[in-house]
């Protein structure tokens, strides 16, 4: 039985799905054994009192020292008294390297005892302790998936940096999401593959019935689905609904928008089931890729493009260079008038549906599963 330990930035069942929990899922597909370790708790996270519901599960995880969330996927969330914040000490690279030994119990213990103490495949992310999983197991081989520039994500210590470096440079091997990713990575790891975002088969399901939620916004629907953050081009968004008063635009996510006046038109609805997202995107009309233009975004590849494109949906970006490199059936923008414009035009020309379907099914994570087990092959696993 193949063991895959993936060390992960986010929880597996958070509200915002993103590669890695495809990737995990494929793994599984496969018949390997999967053990998900997520970011982990610390004492100022156990002492706030009231949690939000994904927390109290983080917890729960931890409690019972690893659940069975899904067939042959395990997910564990350690409690660290050294967590690598942006904080005096935490931020340094004395803590950043004992995270992971400064646990109770120990990691390596709880390792140990569900099998992963010695995985076939250590698999390692952007995140914030990555970097010191290869110091408690012992893999038969070492692979990172890299989808963000750390480099410019803002508020990632120089420390952490050095060391996620240090990572990438170890591995036996490197995933990257982009292009730019790539060419940053050509001199030290002229071997990286490129493995960028996909679609999960479950987008291309026809819709149900509509969901209840939609009923109070009328048509024509525009959506942003994603993590409302700093890379959000919420000018963007606004603009798109001063030029389309009739449509309700539908921002969708987990996350605080940016603070400025919106018009009436615009709705934050909070997150939406993942499993749900194809049937609310089922019954919109034009759907957005609002990103700020600068080193971060520009090195994305945005997972919520292939995902609209599966639903056959209409779909305007923001031109950055990942999305304009995979030329997809998208309407590309340089500014926020240019992408209120845009939105206008294909709210009134409906066609093009089979084509963004047939991109996405040359784009789903099971074709990109493919090229992970043969890389992984090539090392004698898998």
């Amino acid at each position: 039985m193949t063991r895959i330990l993936m060390a992960e930035a986010t929880d597996f069942q958070a509200t915002a799905q993103v590669g890695s929990h495809a990737l995990a899922r494929e793994f599984a597909k496969s018949g390997a054994e999967v053990c998900w370790i997520g970011t982990p708790l610390h004492p100022g996270t156990l002492m706030r009192g009231t949690h939000d519901e994904q927390t109290k599960h983080r917890i729960d995880a931890w409690e019972r020292g690893g659940v069975l969330v899904e067939e042959r996927i395990t997910e564990y969330y350690p409690r660290t008294f050294l967590p690598v914040i942006d904080r005096p000490v935490l931020r340094t690279r004395f803590a950043a390297t004992r995270t992971l030994t400064a646990t109770s119990p120990s990691l390596r213990g709880v390792l140990k005892r569900l099998g992963f103490n010695r995985p076939d495949v250590l698999w390692l992310s952007n995140s914030r302790f990555s970097h010191a999983m290869p110091g408690l197991v012992r893999a038969r081989v070492s692979a990172c998936r890299i989808s963000d520039d750390w480099e410019h994500f803002g508020t990632v210590p120089p420390a952490l940096i050095a060391l996620h470096d240090e990572m990438v440079d170890h591995c036996d091997v490197v995933f990257v999401t982009s292009r730019r990713l790539q060419q940053k990575l050509a001199t030290r790891r002229p071997d990286a593959i490129y493995l960028p975002n996909a679609v999960a088969d479950f987008f291309f399901s026809k819709p149900a019935a509509e969901p209840s939620m939609l009923a109070k916004f009328p048509r024509p629907r525009v959506v942003f689905v994603g993590k409302l953050d700093a890379w959000v081009d919420f000018d963007a968004i606004a603009g798109v609904a001063e030029r389309n008063p009739d449509a309700s635009v539908l921002v969708v996510g987990p996350g605080t928008p940016a603070a400025r006046s919106y018009p009436k038109n615009v709705h934050f609805t909070g997150p939406f089931p993942y499993r749900e997202l194809p049937w609310l995107l089922g019954f919109c009309d034009v759907a957005l890729v609002p990103f700020i233009k600068n080193e971060l975004t520009h090195a994305v590849s945005p997972l919520k493009l292939f995902e609209y494109l599966a639903c056959g949906l209409a779909t305007v970006a923001t031109r950055l260079d990942e999305i304009e490199a995979c030329k997809a059936p998208v309407t590309l923008c340089d500014t926020a008038d240019d992408m209120a414009a845009a939105v206008t035009a294909q709210l009134f020309d409906r066609g093009g549906h089979g084509m963004r379907i047939a991109y996405a099914r040359e784009n789903t994570w099971s074709k990109r599963f493919d090229a992970v087990q043969e890389a992984l092959r090539v090392k004698g696993v898998m």
